[in-house]
């Protein structure tokens, strides 16, 4: 007789427990085992159980290549089993590792955890099998036309149970909703579709949920020097670029900027310098307004004109609140009375909110985080090296998203209810930022590059992401390196051509002028694009999400709509104007609601780096995780030094706050 031992792993989140019969049964290259039921004296599979058993063979069964798992269901209601990992220790003494990490009902096959590429695999019909199945429950939808397509299921309990919130998570979210309606309801705040009657009076809502930054941004909002430094450090820091030349829909003259820019300086002379700078809202011109309220909200598609000082301040010098100049688009100048000044930059944050919202966190990080993770799930088994790269990085995102197509961007949700743009403003807009959406966009430094802002003094979002972006880069090249010995490795697996192929196709809509690849010849083409997936639903998610509350619980500070049409002309404006152009009581509760809900802790993440399953069993690989964490961990003290220096510390691509996935 040859005797195995089998180590079994039952998972530590409430729920993963089962009273059931479980066996496992071994294959290996010489033959399998006999189904043997895993039974100890007492209960086995609690809550985070670590358990031996024994399996008895009649012969060597050589490689353990996979194990068969099964559920027998010994009560009426259903009783699923979550499971971490099974080790087998062969009777030499060696050890195969099988990375379950899944839940468990009737029968399960998992692969041994060494990555392996399908032409490398004598078990191409096992992989084959278990990717005929996925294919058949993750399957491919158009949401929209002219949007990324996403996962087919109507709503969160259609998915399956791998995508779903832990119970923590799920409850977490929830409470906080529930929580923060029932709040703003008792104050009257939530029906109220009246004016604000005074500025202090907006500083009520969530008054108990208030921060530092909060604090900082409610004091300091009106400055032009905080101004333009939300361009380099708020939220959608990706939209300024360097301007040379002044567009010729922007009449702006000498004698408009003469005093911002000061006595002897030009405004001819300080482009050359470089030190002028332009946010164009170009992509909202003719979007369509939705309704509040049951009232007509407005868009305004300005450009702003921003001047680097010498005392390295990012300070607005103009702005026109149409794309179309004329006497009823007039060029507001921070020479103006305080109001029209205030209201004109009032404009161009609402104008932010909107593209931030739709284009750089919606579509470029929520969106495309589907479409890669769908990719992976149809085309990846889990025994191929890059979904064990992958797979933590696409954590919880099914669920979040599907969770926003029923309640935030639905016929009548909370965008449709809140925003100026309405659900049909929300749509267009997001058409036009696929369309304009390029693979060199979503890299960094060729982004940073193209906008020609690589010199830009202060910029935090910029220093802190390159670094990030170095490091996965580094890693992901490790990995790519261990697993491809050459680029013809790369062209033949078959499987990760499918899988990019998908991605251009069903995500990109198989659209050539984006620069994305539907195929890979080289090596370095594949980590190029590893390493803008895993920044792109990591890092730059949490630089467009992490920081929503702290920026938008002050309203002024980032309104969601517009209940007048931008002035076309000068000194009309004062305070009860501008109130009454801000959002009514009602909707600037439920927006400011909504983004504590969406940036507030969840309570259950998983920081950038860290790997609690472990996918990559071989030592090598796990070897380049320990050096990703060394990395993440040195820019971290990096940030935290140079934080305490400033006078609000730019924290939203600080490493342990960043979440490896888009999981909310």
């Amino acid at each position: 007789m040859v005797l195995y031992k089998v180590r079994v792993s039952t998972g530590t989140n409430l729920g993963s427990e089962t009273k059931d019969w479980v066996s496992v049964t071994l294959v290996g290259n010489k033959g399998s085992s006999p189904q043997t039921w895993c039974d100890n004296w007492g209960p086995d599979f609690y809550v985070g159980a670590d358990s031996e058993y024994e399996i008895q063979c009649t012969q060597d069964l050589g490689d353990i290549l996979l194990i068969q798992i099964t559920k027998k269901t010994m009560l009426l209601i259903q009783d699923s089993w979550y499971c971490n990992f099974i080790h087998v220790t062969s009777p030499q003494g060696e050890i195969y590792n099988f990375p379950v990490y899944q839940w468990i009902e009737g029968t399960v096959e998992v692969r041994e955890g060494k990555g392996i590429t399908a032409p490398e695999d004598t078990l191409s019909d096992h992989r084959k099998k278990e990717l005929e199945e996925r294919q058949k429950s993750y399957r491919w939808k158009e949401y929209e036309p002219g949007v990324p397509h996403c996962l087919d299921v109507n709503s969160t309990q259609d998915l399956e149970s791998c995508s779903q919130f832990s119970f923590i998570k799920r409850a977490l979210f929830y409470s906080r909703a529930t929580v923060t309606a029932v709040e703003q309801r008792l104050k009257g705040y939530s029906t109220s579709k009246e004016s604000w009657e005074s500025l202090d009076d907006i500083k009520k809502v969530f008054g108990f949920k208030r921060n530092e930054m909060i604090e900082y941004i409610t004091e300091h909002w009106k400055e032009d020097a905080f101004f333009g430094y939300q361009f380099l450090n708020g939220l959608n820091p990706n939209l300024i670029r360097k301007c040379t030349k002044i567009p010729p829909n922007f009449p702006i003259t000498q004698d408009m900027v003469a005093t911002s820019l000061g006595h002897g300086i030009t405004l001819t002379e300080e482009l050359k310098k470089g030190t002028i700078y332009i946010a164009d809202y170009r992509i909202l011109d003719g979007i369509s307004a939705g309704w509040n309220n049951k009232v007509l909200q407005y868009i305004a598609a300005p450009i702003c004109l921003l001047h680097l000082t010498p005392q390295k301040e990012l300070i607005p010098l103009a702005i026109q609140l149409s794309q179309i100049p004329g006497p009823d688009a007039p060029i507001f100048l921070p020479s103006d009375s305080e109001w029209d000044w205030i209201l004109s930059k009032t404009w161009v944050r609402n104008s932010h909110f909107h593209v931030h919202q739709t284009v750089a966190h919606l579509l470029r990080t929520h969106l495309l985080a589907e479409v890669f993770a769908l990719a992976t799930f149809r085309h990846l088994p889990t025994c191929h090296p890059l979904y064990k790269l992958l797979i933590p990085h696409m954590r919880y995102t099914f669920n979040i998203n599907t969770l926003a197509r029923e309640v935030l961007i639905s016929k009548d949700g909370i965008f449709d209810r809140a925003i100026g743009l309405g659900r049909q403003g929300l749509i267009e807009l997001c058409q036009r930022g696929m369309e304009a959406l390029t693979y060199s966009s979503l890299c960094l430094s060729e982004d940073l590059e193209d906008r020609d802002v690589c010199s830009l003094p202060n910029y935090y979002y910029r220093d802190d992401g390159l670094e990030i972006w170095a490091a996965i880069e580094s890693f992901v090249s490790s990995i790519v390196d261990f697993y491809y010995s050459k680029d013809e490795s790369v062209q033949e697996d078959y499987e990760l051509q499918g899988w990019i192929k998908d991605i251009f196709t069903e995500g990109f809509l198989s659209r050539k002028s984006s620069g994305i690849p539907s195929s890979f010849d080289t090596a370095v083409e594949l980590k190029r694009f590893l390493t803008m997936v895993i920044f792109t639903v990591s890092a730059q998610h949490a630089a467009v999400n992490n920081g929503q509350y702290q920026n938008g619980a002050w309203m002024p500070n980032f309104p969601s709509s517009m209940r007048k049409p931008p002035p076309r002309s000068k000194g009309m404006t004062h305070l009860e104007d501008y109130l009454d152009t801000l959002p009514a009581i009602n909707i600037t509760c439920n927006i400011i609601g909504a983004l504590y809900v969406l940036s507030a802790p969840t309570g259950d993440a998983v920081a950038l780096g860290n790997y609690p399953n472990e996918y990559f069993t071989e030592k090598e690989p796990q070897q380049f995780i320990q050096d990703f964490q060394d990395r993440l961990n040195k820019i971290s003290k990096k940030i935290e030094k140079r934080n305490c220096s400033l006078p609000i510390g730019y924290q939203l691509m600080y490493p342990p706050e960043v979440e490896n996935s888009v999981s909310i």
